[in-house]
C-alpha cells in the first residue's frame, strides 16, 4: 500500500514538474515562425514511406516547414504503396502538458497525386476526441488509387478549450496495528491549447511490411 501511495505522489511531483500548456505553444510558435520554408512546391520536400509499425512521430521543429494555402505550418510527408488493396492510416494526436494545462496537436491531412495535385484534404472538424486526445482514420480504397502522398501538417487555430476536472486522493493513516484511509478529491479546470507542434502516432492498418515498403 505504502509503495502505491508513493508512486502516486511521485506522479503527481513529475505533474506539476511538467513543462505547460502555455509554455508548449509559445515555444511550439516561436520555432515555427523562425523555421524557414522547406521550398516552394511539395515535389522537392522531403518524403518519408509509411512506417511498418506503429511509429510515434514527433512534428516540431525538427520537421519541414511549408506554406499551405497561407498556413505555414511543420509536416510530415508520407509516400503511399502503389495500391493493391484497401488499407487505412490512423492517426493519434497526443495531448502534452500538465492536468491543468495542456497543448495539442491538431493535424490536418491532404492526399496528392504523382504530381502533387491535390485530391483529398481533412480539416480538424472531423477528428475524433479521445479524452484530451485526437483520431482520425484514412481510408484509401480503389476509388483512391491515385494518391501517391499524404501530408499531415498543423492548423493555424489558435484554440483554447477549458474543461471541468475531479482528482481523487487517498491518503494512508497509520494508527497502532491498523491503517485507515482518507479519501479526498478536488474539483479543478484544465486548459487545452491548440498549437503548431507535438506528437502523434502513427499506425497503417490492411499492408504486409512488404506492401508497406513499395
Amino acid at each position: 500500500m505504502l509503495r502505491g501511495f508513493a508512486i502516486a505522489a511521485a506522479a503527481l511531483l513529475l505533474s506539476a514538474c511538467a513543462t505547460s500548456g502555455k509554455q508548449l505553444l509559445a515555444d511550439g510558435t516561436k520555432a515555427l515562425g523562425e523555421a524557414p520554408l522547406c521550398c516552394t512546391t511539395l515535389a522537392t520536400a522531403r518524403r518519408v514511406p509509411l512506417p511498418n509499425q506503429p511509429a510515434d512521430v514527433v512534428i516540431d521543429q525538427t520537421a519541414q516547414a511549408f506554406n499551405f494555402g497561407g498556413n505555414k505550418a511543420f509536416f510530415v510527408l508520407y509516400e503511399l504503396p502503389r495500391f493493391e488493396d484497401t488499407y487505412s492510416i490512423v492517426l493519434t494526436s497526443f495531448a502534452n502538458g500538465t492536468l491543468q494545462d495542456s497543448a495539442l496537436f491538431i493535424p490536418r491531412v491532404a492526399t496528392y497525386d504523382a504530381d502533387f495535385k491535390l485530391l483529398r484534404y481533412f480539416d480538424e472538424k472531423t477528428l475524433r476526441n479521445r479524452g484530451n486526445n485526437l483520431e482520425r482514420t484514412i481510408f484509401i480504397n480503389p476509388s483512391d488509387r491515385a494518391e501517391r502522398y499524404v501530408a499531415v501538417y498543423g492548423s493555424d487555430l489558435s484554440a483554447t478549450i477549458e474543461r471541468a476536472y475531479s482528482m481523487n486522493t487517498v491518503t494512508a493513516m497509520p494508527a497502532g496495528p491498523y491503517t485507515f484511509y482518507m479519501h479526498s478529491g478536488v474539483d479543478g479546470k484544465s486548459t487545452l491549447r491548440s498549437a503548431p507542434a507535438g506528437k502523434l502516432k502513427v499506425e497503417v492498418q490492411g499492408l504486409t511490411g512488404a506492401k508497406a515498403a513499395r
